[in-house]
């Protein structure tokens, strides 16, 4: 238990700030961050069984799902953006965005995966 660290003191270490929600019985992790360039940025992915192992799984699909190239043009289309430069921008926050969320991925990957990283959160200190 000693090598567990709270998943909240380990995200804010990479940039992340992380809330949880529960949903019709199961667990979600929100992770936010500001792109390099000032953007709102949020995922979210299912808790599961709270372990490292299974939350980092979670992650490193985030990360392989994610096309930089296809969030940029998402992101223009809802912001009506037009200018190409913002288009290289959106695409370098992006992938600055999966850098980040990948090393947060390896780091409780290399956790004790046994670990519930869910029994370290002061429940009764949450809203």
């Amino acid at each position: 238990m000693e090598n567990c660290r709270n998943i909240f003191n380990l995200s804010a270490r990479h940039g992340w700030s992380v809330s949880m929600e529960n949903k019709d019985v199961i667990r979600y992790l929100n992770f936010r961050r500001k792109t390099s360039s000032g953007v709102p940025f949020c995922f979210t992915i299912e808790a599961g069984d709270g372990t490292a192992g299974c939350i980092a799984k979670e992650i490193f699909s985030f990360v392989s799902a994610a096309v930089p190239e296809q969030c940029a043009r998402e992101w223009m289309i809802q912001s009506g953006a037009m200018e190409p430069s913002e288009f290289f921008q959106a695409v370098s926050d992006m992938e600055d965005v999966r850098l980040r969320a990948r090393l947060l991925a390896l780091e409780l990957a290399a956790m004790n995966a046994k670990c519930n990283l869910l029994d370290t959160i002061p429940w009764d200190r949450l809203n």
